[in-house]
């Protein structure tokens, strides 16, 4: 749900009435950055915390982004027999449209592939109902949404006064993003595929808003992120979900390189 929201808003237009709209397209705009990421669901439907942690660098000049992520998924004996542990590791380059993904090598075993990266155009995913959003390059990176996304914050927030992050003296600001306004952030191509989708998250979330935290330091750039969504699932079941993004390092970064070719399994020929 959470990578919905984050899906969902990040074509959304900009409100320069916000400090943290500001803040954002700043941030965003920038020739690059570092990230680093976790990330925790509970639910009642779990039998224990899933974690992530992940780190990343973006250079937006090249729109290329590399990210990676270790989730622990808790102790299932089927999910340790599958991986040989608890621990799944993913590591994702991004270059344009082109989405490559190392597995773990269980999984690409299981899959029967030699080859322990997938290849995959996302710009031709452009034919599938409800992810022509996933061709707009870099945007569609888990770091870079969380400031797409906040370009198009609008309406009230509170200030809640200075705090250091990571050595930097920052502003905390807190607000609530409504699910009413995600329909206005999309293109007007994917508005109708995603209907289902947002009337799903717009039942889960019992207010119909969820709240982020964001600091901005003294030269408008974003330094932390903090975004916590509390769902009432169709099933009955409940699901927290609460995720921390740390940005550092503004700046031209080093284009991250991609798999070489002997490496990869192409199915970039995805059809619908």
């Amino acid at each position: 749900m959470a990578g919905l929201a984050f899906l969902l808003l990040g074509s959304g237009g900009t409100q320069l009435g916000s400090p943290v709209a500001q803040a954002a397209t700043l941030s965003s705009t920038s020739p690059g950055y570092r990230v680093h990421m976790w990330m925790q669901t509970t639910s009642s439907a779990l039998d224990a915390p899933v974690t992530a942690t992940g780190s990343g660098v973006v250079d937006l000049r090249d729109h290329a982004i590399a990210m990676s992520l270790a989730m622990d998924l808790g102790n299932d004996p089927q999910v340790i027999q599958q991986l040989g542990s608890s621990t799944m590791r993913l590591d994702m380059v991004l270059d344009g449209a082109t989405a490559y993904v190392k597995l773990p090598s269980s999984l690409t075993a299981s899959l029967g592939a030699s080859r322990p990266w997938v290849k995959l155009d996302l710009a031709k995913l452009s034919g599938i109902p409800g992810l022509s959003s996933l061709t707009d390059g870099p945007s569609t990176s888990d770091p870079t949404q969380a400031l797409e996304m906040l370009r198009s914050a609008s309406g009230s927030f509170a200030n809640l006064g200075q705090q250091q992050v990571d050595g930097f003296r920052t502003t905390h600001y807190r607000l609530d993003m409504s699910v009413d306004r995600f329909a206005d952030n999309l293109p007007a191509s994917d508005r109708a595929s995603a209907a289902q989708a947002l009337s799903l998250l717009s039942q889960s979330l019992p207010s119909g808003e969820f709240p982020i935290d964001v600091w901005v330091d003294a030269h408008h750039l974003i330094r932390k992120v903090v975004m916590s969504i509390d769902l009432d699932l169709p099933n009955g079941a409940n699901m927290q979900e609460t995720i921390i993004a740390d940005y550092s390092d503004y700046g031209p970064q080093s284009r991250p390189a991609t798999p070489p070719a002997s490496a990869v399994m192409d199915l970039s020929n995805l059809r619908r």
